[in-house]
């Protein structure tokens, strides 16, 4: 899988995760451990290494999902694995074949019906930028880390958006909402307004951060 049907549609399996939307780009790393899983895992390995992955909703899934192609596997004892995958391109479920033993699934490729970038919009992608860096900057000094220095962004604009909506500490219901927006703009201005949460979040990390050690530097504080 996955399997080109008569309407051009795919087929192909399904892996609801809870908790995790996965955004095209996006590296996925993923413990194998359920016999279903292994089974649906295995069979993809000997096919085109790819099957879907969707956010889980209860006893449910989302509509919305992106496929993943498995880049590389590590096998462990009892036939489970940790593989290694990447997001690839975005899809809606039409209809499903099969629950049993794991979801199979008809899907159609999901695509902007709204892709245009115009002058308003590039001044929000450069706002976008701006932010993204000043919220690099603000983590390496919270996280005592250089991330600012290893990451760069993306430069097409749909690789931008769903790089950063993937690194955002926001709830997955908005990233999910990010994730099945089919205009380029809507889209941008979700991220941005996240971004500008994401950065008040950190400032407020950084803030107490300098404040406990000022605490501890002047010795009244105990840890």
């Amino acid at each position: 899988m996955p399997k080109e049907s008569k309407n051009n549609n795919l087929i192909i399996s399904l892996f609801p995760l809870p908790e995790i939307v996965l955004f095209p780009g996006m590296n996925l790393p993923i413990h194998i451990f359920e016999e279903r899983y292994k089974k649906m895992i295995s069979g993809c390995l000997e096919t085109t290494k790819v099957f879907g992955v969707v956010l889980a909703k209860g006893s449910m899934c989302a509509e919305i999902g992106t496929t993943a192609e498995i880049i590389d596997v590590e096998k462990l004892e009892d036939g489970k694995m940790n593989i290694f995958t990447e997001g690839k391109s975005r899809f809606k479920i039409v209809d499903f074949i099969s629950e049993e033993p794991y979801y199979i699934a008809n899907v159609q490729i999901y695509e902007d019906t709204e892709s245009e970038i115009d002058t308003n919009l590039k001044k929000t992608f450069k706002e976008i930028r701006k932010l993204s860096s000043e919220a690099l900057n603000i983590f390496d000094l919270v996280s005592e880390q250089e991330l600012s220095k290893k990451l760069k962004l993306p430069k097409e604009p749909n690789e931008l958006l769903f790089s950063i909506a993937a690194n955002l500490t926001c709830s997955h219901e908005s990233k999910q909402a990010i994730l099945e927006d089919r205009s380029i703009k809507q889209r941008a201005t979700k991220v941005l307004s996240l971004l500008k949460e994401e950065i008040q979040r950190l400032e407020v990390l950084l803030e107490n951060k300098r404040t406990k050690n000022e605490v501890v530097k002047n010795g009244k504080l105990k840890i």
